[in-house]
């Protein structure tokens, strides 16, 4: 199969959503198929394991690392040339949405894929002042995810949840997680006595996030209150690193910054306890990666965290908000060896039944059903002109708070990723690049 992934964001930050499209890209390589990913262009130098088609971009002020494609005729003509026989959109917001309504404005025929990774309709109430934009993004994102063939999420418990909000056609991507790179036997003990700021620890306890409003790191504070021989460390980065860092002050708390490859297995192998704090999940990549090296997880029970912990099995799930109870299932399991150890097996087993191997297989049947659907229905679904009044205001919101737009590297080498199991086959791919500004305009302010 042919299949274009357009994405919302991409090498080289580092996400869940980021890390799931990697897998999800090596995996289809492996069967055989071709993959073009279409994305916002960003200054720093990236590779890539196959084709990009860039499209020139603007970084949202709030969040410098988040950049804003905006998608020009030169995106369609790419992608007439690639001839997909599947067009997946992979976590759809500004961008998504704009080469969405770029495809429908040439009537661009495609079997298509839209999946919900992000509850953007969620996150927006952990920010001062935004919360009445929750409505409004749900309502954006159901206009347009229903416009799709097929629908995927990554939870049972976000499936069940997204039906509910009248989201349709909706089938499950199974959560995935790499047993080999995430494992026990991975534990160091120089990576322990890092994460436990060189100071002797009898027992750690870990959490990784990106920092930010969203992810709720900062309750986490209320759980050492509440456990005071308890160490954290935090492993993560992102635009709310100084402030955490001033909240957690006092306490036994540190922040190792964001790790990557095996620095970031060796964390998790190395801590002994995984604590949780986000609402707003729809699976928690994190929480798998820590299960698999044998962590067992006290979480947040929200979003689909509910569908990877099991209560009392492979850790505990405590009521959103109830520092109190969070601090208590911590003391439990740090104070119970027998019960940790029990549910640390427990975790390891759960995670090793989730390859992505079966994930990806279980993607290519739905591109498969998004082609015999599309094949009944091949019209447009409708799509309100309300939505498509929602999406432009929303570009042109972030545009008006921005005074940069972003040029496309001129040479970077485009390489294949190891997938961990040796080099996949194939040539390495040619870089394409679509609707680029020349770098002389690189800082003109950005219009749509």
């Amino acid at each position: 199969m042919r299949i274009a992934l357009i994405c919302e964001v991409y090498l080289p930050k580092v996400d869940g959503v980021v890390g799931r499209t990697l897998n999800l890209i090596r995996h289809l390589q492996a069967a055989g198929d071709e993959v073009l990913v279409c994305c916002p262009a960003v200054p720093e130098s990236r590779e890539s394991p196959v084709p990009l088609a860039e499209c020139r971009s603007f970084p949202c002020i709030s969040y410098p690392d988040y950049h804003i494609g905006v998608p020009g005729p030169e995106l369609v003509r790419r992608l007439r040339e690639f001839a997909p026989d599947v067009v997946h959109f992979i976590n759809p917001l500004a961008f998504g949405f704009a080469v969405c309504l770029q495809l429908r404005r040439v009537a661009f025929q495609a079997p298509l894929v839209f999946s919900f990774h992000t509850q953007y309709g969620e996150f927006v109430r952990t920010y001062p002042g935004l919360s009445w934009l929750s409505g409004i993004l749900w309502h954006l994102m159901r206009a347009f995810h229903n416009t799709a063939d097929v629908n995927l999420t990554v939870s049972q418990t976000m499936l069940e949840d997204l039906q509910r909000r009248g989201f349709e056609r909706m089938q499950l991507w199974p959560p995935a997680v790499d047993s080999q790179k995430f494992s026990p036997a991975l534990r160091d003990p120089h990576m322990r006595s890092r994460l436990a700021g060189n100071r002797p620890v009898q027992l750690l306890l870990l959490t990784v996030s990106r920092l930010a409003a969203e992810k709720n790191v900062g309750f986490l504070t209320e759980v050492l209150d509440r456990v005071p021989d308890g160490q954290l460390a935090v492993v993560g980065d992102g635009p709310e690193r100084d402030a955490l860092e001033r909240r957690f002050a006092g306490r036994l708390a540190t922040f190792p910054g964001c790790l990557t490859g095996n620095q970031l297995s060796q964390a998790y192998a190395s801590a002994d306890v995984f604590v949780y704090a986000s609402e707003t999940e729809t699976m928690g990549n994190v929480i798998l990666e820590a299960m698999a090296a044998g962590l067992p997880t006290v979480a947040a029970a929200a979003g689909g965290v509910c569908s990877l912990v099991q209560h009392g099995h492979t850790g505990f799930l405590f009521t959103p908000g109830r520092a109190d109870e969070a601090a208590g299932y911590v003391r439990q399991l740090l104070e119970n060896a027998e019960l940790r150890q029990r549910m640390s097996a427990a975790a390891r087993a759960d995670a090793c039944h989730r390859s992505w191997c079966s994930a990806v297989d279980a993607v290519r049947s739905s591109y498969r059903q998004a082609c015999r659907i599309h094949r009944q229905h091949s019209e447009l679904r409708p799509l309100s002109w309300l939505a498509v009044l929602i999406s432009r205001l929303l570009i042109l919101g972030f545009s008006l708070c921005t005074w940069r737009r972003t040029a496309v590297p001129r040479s970077i080498t485009v390489q294949r990723i190891d997938a961990g199991v040796g080099q996949l086959p194939g040539p390495a791919a040619p870089r394409l690049t679509a609707d680029v500004q020349p770098a002389e305009h690189a800082n003109e302010p950005c219009s749509v």
